[in-house]
């Protein structure tokens, strides 16, 4: 969550109930930083043969799909345990580059996805149907070119050519401009998360399955199955 976002905008575009728990965490994280309060929504958005972009537009972003030992591994933006852990677990890194300096990337995984910021992980339902994209992330300058429509139509024809018909994600319900991205991608919300922190303690309140959980360390998190719907 930016907290450069001020309250009164965010909260007109997503409800009062998620306005509230909002403007009470940004009174924790300036007054109390001690404690946390988040709410996220799991989606899933289809997978489908329809392009964002014309084949011929944006030919000036190069997407690729990199390894470990890329040369430009080492420029991406994230901690590098963290991006050997994600390679480590099977996920795939789709990288955006303009004239050899990247512009974005997004990631997807067909295994359980491991949530790195909160203590919870995702496992997909039907196997081989479903897959988890994550961490899309554009350099700011190209936010509002065609970096991100490139990027999703690569990893929508490579997760397409495969079988995969739903993809699913998490994001933040703080965060209006995401959820209506997602929403222009066909996103139909499956659950819901709030997260409450105070110190190592963290408790998860979700409308699915096991509902509650309480973590007193990394090392202990819920599961939650994510079940892709039937049809588009």
């Amino acid at each position: 969550m930016n907290s450069s976002i001020r309250p009164k905008p965010v909260v007109a575009g997503i409800g009062w109930f998620t306005g509230i728990l909002y403007a009470v965490a940004i009174g924790l994280r300036r007054f109390c930083p001690f404690f946390s309060i988040e709410r996220y929504y799991v989606v899933a958005q289809p997978v489908t043969g329809q392009r964002l972009l014309p084949e011929k537009r944006g030919k000036g972003i190069l997407v690729l799909q990199i390894d470990h030992d890329h040369p430009l591994i080492s420029q991406l933006p994230r901690p590098r345990d963290e991006i050997v852990r994600r390679f480590a677990g099977g996920a795939l890194c789709f990288l955006a580059t303009r004239e050899d300096r990247i512009v974005g990337h997004l990631w997807i995984t067909q295994s359980a996805y491991r949530e790195p910021v909160h203590r919870c992980e995702f496992v997909l339902q039907p196997p081989g149907r479903t897959a988890w994209d994550f961490d899309m992330w554009i350099t700011p300058d190209e936010r509002l070119g065609l970096a991100f429509a490139r990027l999703w139509d690569q990893c929508n024809g490579y997760l397409r050519d495969r079988g995969v018909t739903w993809t699913c994600s998490r994001v933040s319900a703080f965060n209006p401009a995401s959820l209506k991205a997602h929403e222009r991608l066909g996103m139909r919300v499956m659950h819901s998360l709030i997260y409450l922190g105070a110190g190592p303690v963290e408790l998860l309140i979700a409308d699915v399955a096991p509902f509650v959980t309480l973590s007193f360390s990394p090392r202990t998190f819920p599961v939650i199955e994510v079940t892709a719907p039937a049809g588009h």
